[in-house]
């Protein structure tokens, strides 16, 4: 009889696990990866294991140094987030045999956005169906208007 053990993100959410894991310790758990789940790293850029996935082959590419948003990551550290999704959606697919890979990076101060850690990371997350269902909502303003707006709070900015 084989024992299987459930790492999903759902059954330690429902537990309060996750949160424990990384409110427990009184630091970053990212700015504290353990090189047991690092998978690889090149200039200060980690891919690693997600310990509580949200579906099966869930990476993270996390930087070493510790930053809370994407504004705060260098020109470096984002060109080698760049190389690293890239050789993690490539052993994704190889590995797993994963046609599809979503990069999901969260834009927002602290727990606002979805974040758990607050600290910039970027999931790399298997496509599945049955894992994101996009809800579509209903629009208030339409595409057209939308680019209009966009486009004058730009040139505002841009004038100050």
């Amino acid at each position: 009889m084989t024992m299987q053990t459930d790492y999903s993100n759902f059954k330690a959410r429902q537990k309060g696990e996750y949160e424990k894991a990384w409110q427990s310790t009184g630091k970053c758990v990212f700015c504290d990866l353990r090189d047991k789940y690092i998978i690889y790293e090149k200039n200060g850029v980690v891919l690693t294991t997600n310990l509580f996935p949200y579906i099966d082959g869930h990476l993270m590419v996390i930087p070493r140094r510790h930053s809370e948003t994407i504004q705060e990551v260098t020109v470096e550290e984002w060109a080698e987030f760049k190389h690293i999704i890239e050789i993690g959606s490539e052993l994704l697919k190889k590995t797993l045999k994963i046609k599809d890979v979503w990069v999901l990076y969260r834009i927002g101060e602290g727990y606002r956005a979805g974040k758990s850690v607050v600290h910039s990371h970027i999931h790399l997350i298997p496509y599945s169906l049955d894992l994101i269902k996009m809800e579509y909502q209903e629009l208030n303003i339409s595409p057209q208007e939308l680019a209009e707006k966009l486009r004058k709070t730009l040139k505002k900015n841009e004038t100050q």
